[in-house]
């Protein structure tokens, strides 16, 4: 497998002058010209703070790079702004400690970010919430490395490289969620990155320990060296996105080919199946309103308004990872569920059966198929995932499985079905 080539791809604007004299400076220095940079993509913002411990990286979740761009496999996701501001920023500690026990990434952290970079965009596993895709080689990352989740979410899967050309060569492009830089290829004196270990990471001549970026998994941090809080497959705390629709499913054959700002707050991606051209326009209104205009290929359009929910909490639930569906008898299913965001709060499972597709309504007290009834034991003040296998073996019954998650004053769900076949 050949390089990535998003790893190669230049940002829309630089100023390579002033670029290169930055190099060698200290984080706040970085973040400094991080903050300040320009492109072409509307509505686009990223601003940092810092106090004793920690330094706090807000954005919207929108980068200045076209997005979504060169993606083939597509869950008809797109890129919405997110609120990672506030208590909802991301925290970096200034001070990074080093682990007893690193968190090996082909292991956990499966759900949300573990690492951000230096334009306030969050980086995820490399390895999907299914703990064996490379999302690389699946074909499901745009041509700077990214692609949306669930929640319409932006994000990184690989290594960032391109903002080699705004901060320079010798400063990190990402740092990970336990405070230790992340580097391209090199090292800040230009030569080549050796003796990595197999989080991707070594210490310098000084003793200070930094991550590498690799042409290969795990692309860049491979885990976390330092001291960081993982539970349920995800590092806590850290932001969470914010859902307005529910998430799809794939269009089979789907390669995204263009991605535009007509104006601010407004949207469109264009995607191919075949030759047939087809369009996903969508906008924020100002009455906190999104309007997507789903356009065929004939040039048909239909029309769904979404209201941006005010809560900030989010759930979801998922089967082999498809969501709805419809499997033959004795088959083994893999249940996923959980919220990135039920802090303070509780969440359960709760699993309903009946025998026509439409609606079941019926409890499951216990069955043959081994799929015991919630409520689950509450996650209380945690987030991540909880994953459950139990075999397809009651043919005939259409089983409906509800997730929810709440805090005192807010609550979200999410639910699939899945009907057993003979």
């Amino acid at each position: 497998m050949s390089a990535p080539n998003f790893l190669l791809r230049s940002r829309f604007t630089s100023s390579p002058t002033l670029l290169r004299a930055a190099a060698g400076l200290a984080f706040a220095a970085v973040l400094v010209i991080s903050s300040q940079q320009k492109g072409s993509a509307f509505g686009a913002s990223f601003k940092w703070h810092a106090d004793e411990n920690y330094y706090y990286l807000e954005s919207n979740g929108l980068p200045t790079h076209k997005m979504m761009v060169g993606i083939r496999a597509w869950q008809q996701q797109v890129p919405l702004p997110q609120d990672y501001t506030g208590d909802n920023a991301f925290m970096i500690p200034r001070h990074p400690i080093e682990s007893d026990h690193p968190v090996d990434a082909r292991s956990a952290m499966f759900s949300g970010a573990m690492s951000v970079a230096i334009n306030g965009i969050p980086i995820f596993n490399p390895i999907k919430n299914d703990g064996k895709t490379d999302t690389f080689i699946a074909g499901e990352l745009d041509d700077f490395g990214g692609h949306c989740g669930r929640t319409d979410d932006y994000h990184y899967h690989v290594a960032p490289l391109f903002l080699q050309d705004t901060v320079g060569k010798a400063n990190p492009i990402a740092y990970g969620l336990d405070g230790y830089p992340i580097y391209g290829y090199e090292e800040p004196d230009g030569s080549p990155a050796t003796g990595l270990d197999k989080l991707n990471g070594h210490k310098d001549a000084a003793g200070n320990y930094h991550y590498h970026s690799t042409k290969a998994y795990p692309y860049l941090n491979g885990g976390l060296h330092g001291n960081a809080k993982v539970v349920l497959d995800a590092v806590t705390p850290q932001p969470f996105a914010r859902a307005v629709r529910q998430w799809l499913t794939p269009i089979q054959g789907a390669r995204i080919i263009g991605f535009y700002w007509p104006s601010p707050n407004h949207y469109s991606l264009e995607y191919v199946v075949g030759n047939a051209h087809s369009f996903v326009n969508y906008s924020l209104n100002p009455d906190n309103t999104y309007t997507f205009n789903f356009v065929d290929p004939t040039g048909k359009t239909r029309t769904e308004v979404y209201q941006k929910k005010p809560t900030r909490v989010s759930s979801f639930i998922t089967a082999d990872y498809t969501g709805n569906l419809v499997v033959p008898v004795g088959k083994s299913v893999l249940y996923t569920w959980g919220s990135t965001s039920a802090k303070n709060g509780a969440t359960m499972l709760q699993i309903y059966k009946s025998t026509n597709n439409s609606g079941p309504t019926d409890p499951v007290a216990s069955d043959p198929c081994g799929t015991a009834s919630g409520p689950y034991k509450a996650i209380s003040g945690k987030s991540g995932a909880i994953k459950m296998t139990a075999a397809a073996c009651s043919a005939g019954y259409t089983y409906k499985y509800v997730f929810t998650a709440s805090t005192a004053t807010e609550g979200a769900s999410d639910e699939i079905f899945v009907t057993v076949t003979k």
